[in-house]
């Protein structure tokens, strides 16, 4: 005698004997072919989002009435007919199983397309960019302040962690008219645009924005903003909220408070620090002393700022690295700024991004300097700098993996950009996978062609692979493209010439350097390196030497730099390595 069914396997039955499971599939493989058809034709033909979004509608709402259709009808060769239930004795479902079926369905039905059919029909936004906004007021003078603006609503936005919002330098490209919203959100890979302009007159900022769903260019708000100079910071925070409400993301108690409270600034001393950040970005050693110039100004006017207390650490790095200021004097700098900018608030992911780099460039605090990292990256997962400089300490500790997977958080905030191919290419140097740091410079130098800067490191990747002929064609090219940037690495084309065996070469350039007085643009660490190249060991280790009583921060690649591989077992070295006190 046959066991008898449970009620789930009888109910199962039954679904299998009404068809219901193949007229579940076959309606499935319908609406997926239409969304297909809907989402690649449709924008292209310019018919409107709401017909897209009806057409959507209906076919979820058909879903459990196909399906009900299905359990009551069948298709025979006698035409439709109502299916016949099962027989007596026998296991069957009753309506109100039915029914409760029926509910289940529609539930389900409807929280698959819950995200279609949100206010607007639109999927959640998880991902932002923020273009350059318009200078309204049209005055040249004031570009620097609306470059400011961007670059503080930005971070401001990336502070709420529900959001990935694309840094400033991936947006750059795109402020001037021609590729359409669709094409620019594709390009960033993100849901959402925010447009916008930014107007000054007198003490009073006006900023308007609006946001735009990227993946249809269809207008989701507009609002505009208006404040005080003094309320600026208020009025980033203001803005930031504002989106993050129209795109509905959870902010967590944290960020609540950060962004619901701002302190007043002294306007003056404000459009200062925003001098400062316009010069820092140019790139050049005259326009890193211009930024400091203005950050010295901002601070003496208002000492309370913190984010150009902060930006002191790197401007003292960048200028002494150019040979402006000696490196007793940038420690001095630095140490003063940080202390300031930690005492007036350490909660701020730029005050602890420069306070991290502080602890490893001066002190060659490892610990304290990952610590500092990793404090900036909870506060602010979103902060590019923070996963950017974290994943060259990691590289430099020799943490290969996890300095990689640090360079390429940061290259998915900041995808178009010179600096996410340069941090890769970097790891991958130190990592000693040089044909993989190849590719790396090569790409950046197709979206920046003749950057003296990675021209350089492509040359230096490609001389440490043994492919010494490109490299020094490629370093060569620097003679006339970026005459400063061959100047100040002329230790690579010696030591390319020292490793290709043609060492008299290496030395007559070297030599030339010294007759012509410019022997100053080869520092302890970059002469370390070309008495190394030449198999040298104990000039080589004599220079080390002198950079650490120098309290040089460029020991700081010591560990992992390829240059000093024939220098590692030496006794000489492997004491000054104890002296340093790298992690293990």
């Amino acid at each position: 005698m046959p066991k008898p069914q449970g009620k789930l396997a009888a109910f199962i039955a039954e679904l299998r004997r009404r068809k219901v499971f193949r007229v579940a599939a076959f309606y499935g493989g319908i609406v997926f072919v239409i969304v297909q058809i809907i989402d690649g034709t449709f924008e292209v033909m310019g018919i409107p989002a709401w017909v897209s979004r009806l057409l959507i509608v209906l076919l979820a709402t058909g879903f459990p009435v196909a399906i009900g259709l299905a359990w009551v009808f069948d298709i025979t060769s006698e035409g439709v007919v109502r299916t016949k239930g099962r027989s007596k004795g026998k296991p069957g479902t009753s309506n109100r199983t039915l029914i409760a079926v029926a509910i289940l369905a529609i539930i389900v039905a409807v929280w698959g397309w819950k995200d279609r059919l949100l206010p607007g029909g639109l999927a959640p936004i998880r991902s932002i960019a923020v273009l350059p906004l318009d200078n309204l007021g049209g005055d040249p003078e004031q570009i620097y302040f609306v470059e400011g603006m961007h670059e503080a609503l930005i971070t401001e936005l990336a502070k709420i962690s529900a959001l990935r919002v694309i840094s400033r330098t991936s947006t750059l490209g795109f402020g001037a008219a021609g590729a359409s919203i669709p094409e620019i959100a594709r390009a960033l890979n993100v849901d959402a645009i925010v447009e916008g302009s930014v107007l000054v007159v007198g003490d009073r900022v006006r900023i308007n924005a609006q946001l735009i769903d990227g993946r249809r260019d269809q207008h989701l708000w507009a609002e505009a903003y208006e404040r005080d100079l003094r309320d600026i910071l208020a009025l980033h925070q203001e803005v930031a909220r504002a989106i993050a409400k129209q795109v509905r993301a959870t902010l967590t108690p944290e960020e609540e408070a950060r962004l619901a409270s701002a302190p007043q600034v002294n306007p003056e001393a404000y459009q200062l620090y925003l001098k400062a950040l316009h010069f820092r970005n140019q790139e050049s050693p005259e326009n890193f002393q211009k930024t400091v110039d203005y950050l010295e100004q901002a601070v003496a006017i208002d000492p309370t700022l913190a984010q150009a207390h902060a930006l002191l650490v790197w401007g003292s790095f960048m200028t002494q690295f150019y040979g402006f200021i000696s490196i007793e004097e940038a420690r001095t700098k630095a140490r003063a700024a940080i202390n300031q900018a930690v005492k007036l608030d350490d909660t701020l992911p730029e005050v602890l991004v420069h306070l991290g780099l502080y602890r490893y460039f001066y002190e060659w605090d490892w610990a304290g300097a990952e610590q500092a990292f990793r404090r900036a990256i909870t506060l602010n997962p979103g902060y590019m700098p923070a996963h950017y400089e974290y994943g060259l300490f990691l590289g430099r500790m020799g943490r290969a993996h996890e300095a990689q997977e640090a360079i390429q958080r940061a290259k998915d905030f900041d995808p178009l950009s010179m600096q996410g191919l340069l941090g890769l290419g970097f790891v991958s140097v130190y990592g000693r996978r040089y044909d993989q740091a190849i590719e790396h410079f090569e790409q950046a130098l197709e979206l920046y062609p003749d950057n003296g800067h990675i021209m350089f490191w492509l040359s230096t990747a490609l001389a440490y692979a043994g492919k010494y002929e490109e490299a020094i064609a490629i370093y060569e090219q620097l003679a006339s493209i970026d005459p400063r940037a061959y100047s100040s690495n002329i230790q690579t084309l010696i030591t390319t010439y020292a490793q290709m065996g043609r060492r008299a070469e290496a030395r007559a350039l070297l030599d030339s350097l010294r007759l012509e007085g410019q022997d100053l643009v080869l520092d302890p660490v970059d002469m370390a390196e070309v008495y190394s190249a030449l198999g040298e060991q104990d000039a080589a280790l004599s220079q080390l030497e002198i950079a650490f009583e120098e309290g040089s921060p460029r020991m700081i690649s010591l560990k992992i730099h390829p240059r000093f591989d024939p220098l590692r077992d030496h006794p000489r070295f492997q004491a000054l390595l104890r002296r340093l006190n790298f992690p293990e």
